[in-house]
């Protein structure tokens, strides 16, 4: 009996390895994202990182970092990357012109930018025929500064619209003198604040800023479409997640370490673009009027008219955050 039971153990643990290999979890998938440098465009992303909420899909996320917005929309319609956290104006217009990408939610469905005039400034109208930075010198965040410009009697012809990509070289043009005013994201439009920057205006109508934007075919082919449920399902589990009152620290806490940033300027970012703006939908639905809005802006300072009617389902597919 004695040298029985030492064989019926080693039996049972012979029979118990291939058992547990069989449930066993499959590789990740790996998904190619497409974004800019650290700021709170990329909030949910970052909390979709930190919560595991990209594991939990089996998914492996992995940043493909772009030097500006067209290079990352052009990532996606080429397939160099799979998916993108783009600009909306951007992405709408490449749509019209047929490249192959779709809209699989909005990541932001308000603005985040502040416009900040430098240190002096009283008001907007001082901007007048001053040199200006909104990151681009053309196209969406440009177009919105010249109407943010327009709606306070501003001629925004009169500007000299100057480029400057990130939110970070922004406020060290205005304390240089470079530029008098910058439209800014968070958290440095608080760090340019604390600097003696004026914040003159917020544009508070939906406005989609920032979309999650997936190439067309790979959102499609059968052999892809799950990965791109999954990276949509994640970003709206990050934004249930930031939308909950119960998850500001911890909110916080991501968007601080992501950016390199102090707590206590991320936590001035939560009540402006959280609190205040309700800049992003806990469903990551894409309003109408937030895609619209896109194109009133551009036409009321001169920008590329819309080529068609106003068709929603050109842009946004919402099947990918139904999970279907």
């Amino acid at each position: 009996m004695k040298r029985v039971l030492p064989r019926l153990v080693a039996a049972a643990l012979a029979l118990s390895v291939p058992l547990a290999g069989a449930h066993a979890q499959a590789p990740k998938t790996e998904v190619k994202l497409a974004v800019l440098a650290p700021s709170a465009l990329l909030w949910l992303h970052a909390i979709a990182m930190d919560k595991g909420f990209y594991d939990k899909r089996n998914i492996a996320v992995r940043e493909l970092r772009a030097s500006d917005s067209p290079a990352l929309l052009q990532a996606v319609a080429s397939g160099s990357a799979d998916a993108g956290i783009a600009l909306g104006d951007l992405a709408v217009r490449a749509i019209d012109k047929g490249a192959p990408v779709i809209i699989a939610g909005a990541v932001l469905d308000k603005t985040i930018l502040r416009l900040y005039g430098a240190k002096g400034t009283a008001s907007i109208k001082d901007l007048a025929g001053k040199p200006l930075t909104a990151g681009a010198v053309k196209g969406g965040t440009a177009n919105l500064l010249k109407y943010q410009l327009k709606q306070a009697g501003v001629d925004p012809a009169g500007v000299q619209m100057v480029s400057i990509a990130n939110s970070r070289d922004r406020i060290i043009a205005m304390g240089n003198g470079q530029v008098a005013g910058a439209l800014l994201i968070a958290p440095f439009d608080t760090l340019a604040g604390r600097e003696g920057a004026v914040l003159l205006d917020v544009y508070r109508e939906p406005y989609v800023q920032t979309p999650l934007v997936l190439n067309k075919s790979w959102g499609e082919a059968p052999a892809t479409r799950p990965a791109a449920i999954a990276v949509t399902q994640a970003l709206k589990e990050a934004a249930a997640f930031i939308d909950n009152p119960a998850n500001k620290d911890a909110a916080i806490d991501v968007l601080a370490a992501y950016t390199k940033t102090p707590r206590d300027v991320v936590e001035d970012s939560y009540a402006f673009i959280v609190k205040e703006q309700k800049a992003i939908p806990a469903d990551l639905s894409v309003p109408a009027a937030g895609l619209e809005n896109l194109y009133k802006i551009d036409a009321a300072v001169g920008g590329d008219p819309q080529s068609q009617p106003f068709d929603l389902k050109r842009y946004y597919d919402p099947s990918y955050i139904a999970g279907k």
